[in-house]
């Protein structure tokens, strides 16, 4: 299934409902009554039985691709750039020079490659149908030669990377709400590298003029209306990466022996909870996990402490027995002030007393 979230621009996303994918393609209307087709980020292997019909509904099929855009060197979005080339020989890539120097090892030939830094002020005006889009350099967020894209049509900016999220808002649909600021910023927390690289990058899109209406990001959900500015601001503030290491090492270990009580009591008492909750924290054993597990017992917490035992609690809000429900919380709550962490349900977390082609037929360059 895919989604219109714009004029001409395309949403198609992938079924997984923890992590999932979002591919987009946006048409260029010409004067001649012809279509310019850009696909951005285009997928695996496993978006192929989709991405395929979605193609043939929208431009015709895959043939008919003329421009494929990746905002950054990953496999779960470059995956398909190759079959994509090959199957429509007009077509060319543009990415930036860093992730080109990567994505070169699938056999990319160089002359269906244009770089965002070749076009002057990162834009591009493309003649037949006048209409406009330009590149903004997103570098480390989470990769050096990380690009977003900005289609002045729609006002809508695609992300890459950043902005995404991992699923946590309830429902169907694919728009943001504020459930969807937790899974944003857990992604952040455990990907983005530092939070100096994040205000860079937003910085450079607060100076979009006209201010975008929607971002679009690879993961998670499109964000749109007064929650753009909001998690515009929200990240501004968010520490990540290295941040985290820097700054919370003390809170996080308490963290670590507070939940490490938890569960040495909860596994006796409540067996199958423990199971359960062992499954859910690290049955994906990927990245989108909040903490390192090994025999039962919690060896890191990969995020802000704060988050973590929001991600925990939300565990515990999802038991449908109230009486099992309240006593865990109330272990919990125990646990961690037994180590002077003070935890209440469904706020932050606070702590007590411690520190913490040819270009020429496309483009008018």
């Amino acid at each position: 299934m895919y989604y219109e979230i714009g004029k001409n621009f395309y949403l198609l996303r992938s079924k997984e409902k923890d992590f999932h994918r979002n591919i987009y393609l946006k048409k260029f209307d010409n004067k001649d009554g012809t279509t310019l087709n850009m696909i951005f980020d285009p997928g695996t292997k496993l978006d192929m039985k989709d991405l395929l019909p979605f193609l043939n509904e929208t431009i015709g099929g895959i043939k008919n691709i003329h421009i494929v855009f990746l905002s950054h060197q990953d496999p779960d979005l470059t995956a398909n750039a190759p079959v994509v080339l090959q199957s429509a020989p007009g077509s060319i890539l543009i990415t930036s020079l860093d992730t080109w120097r990567l994505v070169k090892m699938y056999g990319i030939p160089e002359h269906r490659v244009k770089t965002i830094e070749s076009f002057n002020s990162f834009t591009v005006k493309f003649k037949k149908s006048g209409q406009t889009i330009k590149f903004i350099p997103a570098k480390y967020c989470h990769f050096r030669g990380a690009a977003m894209v900005y289609d002045y049509e729609s006002r809508i900016l695609f992300t890459g990377d950043f902005f995404g999220g991992v699923d946590t808002r309830k429902g169907d649909g694919i728009y943001a709400t504020e459930e969807s600021w937790e899974g944003i910023k857990l992604f952040h927390q455990l990907y983005m590298p530092t939070n100096k690289a994040m205000k860079t990058a937003i910085e450079a899109i607060s100076m979009l003029n006209p201010f975008p209406e929607i971002i679009a990001p690879q993961h998670g959900d499109v964000i749109k209306g007064d929650l753009v500015a909001e998690f515009m601001t929200r990240l501004m503030d968010l520490p990540v990466g290295i941040d985290i290491i820097e700054t919370a090492t003390t809170d996080a270990d308490l963290v670590i022996v507070g939940l490490n009580n938890f569960f040495e009591l909860i596994s006796v008492n409540f067996p199958d909870v423990f199971n359960k909750m062992l499954d859910h924290f690290k049955g994906h054993a990927d990245f989108t996990t909040p903490f390192e597990i090994k025999n039962g017992r919690i060896t890191q917490v990969k995020i802000s402490p704060d988050t973590a035992l929001l991600q925990v609690a939300d565990f515990l809000d999802s038991i449908d027995d109230e009486d099992i429900k309240i006593s865990l919380k109330g272990i919990l709550s125990d646990s961690l002030d037994q180590v002077g962490v003070n935890f209440s349900f469904g706020k932050e977390v606070k702590k007590k007393d411690h520190k913490s082609v040819d270009m020429d037929n496309i483009f008018d360059i």
